[in-house]
């Protein structure tokens, strides 16, 4: 949504001196707020391979994380390594908090993890997080967008 901004002028009259205008020639002039600069999204589909996974991380345009948060019991090995950007690195972090909370209050005790790609690309376009828990109850769903 726009937003817009309001601006109320009452301009002063030189009509061979100087007086102020009436109130029923104060005018209400709307201004549009500037147009966001466009950023298209990054596209990842050129990767394809872990090297050049790696330079993306080393340049700061990826983030090597995890597809099964280690921070719930995930193994640190080569097949759970996710290439991610680093706007889904921070809302996997805030995702990670929310089950941490929710494994406290004994609500989940299970996580499934699926991750979508793009072509050939090692770069997950998303990864959605899936917990329930063995007795039964909700199940929350949350998707990481990547790219």
């Amino acid at each position: 949504m726009a937003r817009q901004w309001r601006n109320r002028l009452g301009a002063p009259l030189l009509l061979g001196g100087l007086a102020t205008a009436p109130a029923a020639l104060a005018q209400t002039i709307y201004v549009p707020a500037p147009m966001p600069v466009f950023v298209p999204a990054p596209d990842f589909t050129a990767v394809k391979t872990r090297p050049l996974a790696e330079r993306l991380t080393g340049e700061r345009w990826l983030v090597k994380s995890w597809f099964f948060p280690t921070e719930l019991g995930g193994q640190e090995d080569p097949e759970n390594i996710a290439y991610i950007t680093p706007a889904a690195a921070r809302a996997r972090a805030a995702l990670i908090e929310k089950l941490k909370r929710l494994m406290e209050r004994d609500l989940v005790d299970r996580l499934d993890v699926e991750a979508d790609y793009k072509g050939d690309s090692i770069v997950p376009s998303r990864i959605r997080y899936i917990a329930t828990h063995s007795r039964g109850g909700a199940r929350v769903e949350e998707e990481v967008e990547v790219w």
